[in-house]
């Protein structure tokens, strides 16, 4: 794992063989997963990680994901994943880039939207929690 700054982070991984299917190839399913360890050692980096949001009592599930199949990765195959916060004011975005780790050839590009939701009333909330604000003012100094 390298940091590229503290909005970014890129984690490096590999394709495991429960990850694909019959043809050896990664199974479409399988991405959401990368994204999800990505992400968390984002936050991790920020300084707001999903155990602070929970002793918070907000939760930030995802509300739109997009994600964009350039190539096939394949099983054993050395990635790159890039988590990079864009939004964060009212809503968490974060942009990820996958690319294969010795080439750098791009290989699938994806976004997440997550929305905090106040527990336990689970109201959704318009703007992100102040501590979440102050985290990501922190990190990016």
């Amino acid at each position: 794992m390298s940091k590229e700054s503290a909005l970014s982070i890129t984690c490096s991984m590999r394709v495991a063989f429960y990850d694909v299917d019959a043809y050896r190839v990664v199974w479409h399913g399988a991405y959401p997963k990368y994204l999800e360890i990505a992400r968390g050692e984002l936050l991790e980096k920020i300084g707001y990680t999903y155990a602070d949001m929970e002793k918070e009592q907000f939760f930030f599930p995802i509300i739109d994901m997009r994600i964009k199949y350039i190539d096939s990765l394949v099983v054993g195959q050395r990635f790159t994943i890039t988590a990079t916060l864009k939004e964060w004011e009212n809503k968490l975005v974060i942009d990820y880039l996958i690319c294969d780790e010795a080439t750098g050839k791009r290989f699938t590009k994806a976004r997440t939207t997550q929305a905090a939701v106040k527990m336990p009333e689970k109201v959704t909330q318009f703007n992100s929690p102040k501590s979440l604000i102050d985290a990501v003012q922190a990190a990016s100094n």
